[in-house]
């Protein structure tokens, strides 16, 4: 006869099961993935050409390093409601531009830095740098919570809708640019375009939750906005859009 499991055992093979299960669920979401291969993305490209001195590499892997460690500490602050009890503080606006500011201080702070920028950016495709914006296409992604009554119709039209055309955008953009040469300038326009049409987002999410700017006070609201996984929107994927934008207006200016 097969010998029975002691309670002990069982209790604990249960909370096992019961952890294991909670690290997936931390795991699980889509947006994590997203910005992982935004930050992969991003590295191959400052990693591309031949010849980067050491600083550059080591800068690059260590802002990469700590990057993850970010978006593994908003994402623990995110599920104990820090972001949303800091809303008034702009919690979430914080988050963006300090992953920016951070980035690009990290990367030109000292002159070998600046030049391995700048060979990376001329030596990246514009086909590349477009095509890099095609994943805001997950920006459906809100609207589908839109329409499930989980986020208000004001940041579905002031913040996924703007992101979800811009998209759009970058699918016929990178069609085009497969087979012919795109101005500089159009270029330069698109790219500061695609910054601004996050503008939107960054002001929605504070007009229905505590904030100077809230002007709704109906169900439902952007709290969800502000707690995980969702507020890795703001505090990590939306910034490295933006400095995939910065990145590659450098090319077009620093060229």
């Amino acid at each position: 006869m097969a010998t029975p499991i002691s309670s002990p055992t069982r209790m604990s093979a249960v909370a096992g099961n019961q952890k294991l299960a909670l690290t997936y669920e931390r795991l699980r979401p889509l947006i994590i993935w997203l910005g992982l291969v935004e930050l992969a993305w991003l590295a191959v490209w400052l990693l591309r050409p031949t010849g980067q001195s050491p600083t550059f590499t080591m800068a690059v892997a260590s802002w990469a390093v700590l990057l993850v460690a970010w978006m593994a500490a908003v994402s623990t602050a995110g599920a104990k409601g820090l972001h949303l009890r800091q809303s008034r503080r702009l919690s979430n606006l914080i988050g963006t531009v300090f992953v920016v500011a951070f980035s690009v201080a990290w990367l030109t702070v000292l002159p070998a830095m600046r030049s391995g920028l700048l060979a990376a950016a001329g030596d990246t495709p514009d086909t590349q740098l477009i095509a890099f914006h095609i994943l805001r296409l997950l920006a459906v992604g809100t609207m589908i919570k839109f329409w499930q009554g989980q986020l208000p119709r004001h940041f579905m039209i002031l913040g996924s809708l703007p992101d979800l055309l811009f998209a759009v955008s970058a699918v016929v953009l990178w069609l085009v640019s497969m087979s012919l040469p795109l101005s500089p300038i159009f270029l330069l326009a698109w790219h500061v375009l695609g910054i601004l049409a996050f503008a939107g987002a960054g002001i929605g999410m504070y007009l229905s939750v505590p904030s100077p700017i809230r002007v709704y006070h109906t169900r439902p609201d952007t709290s969800l906005v502000f707690q995980f996984p969702m507020l890795l929107a703001p505090n990590f994927t939306v910034p490295l859009f933006m400095l995939a934008h910065l990145f590659a207006i450098l090319k077009i200016v620093g060229g």
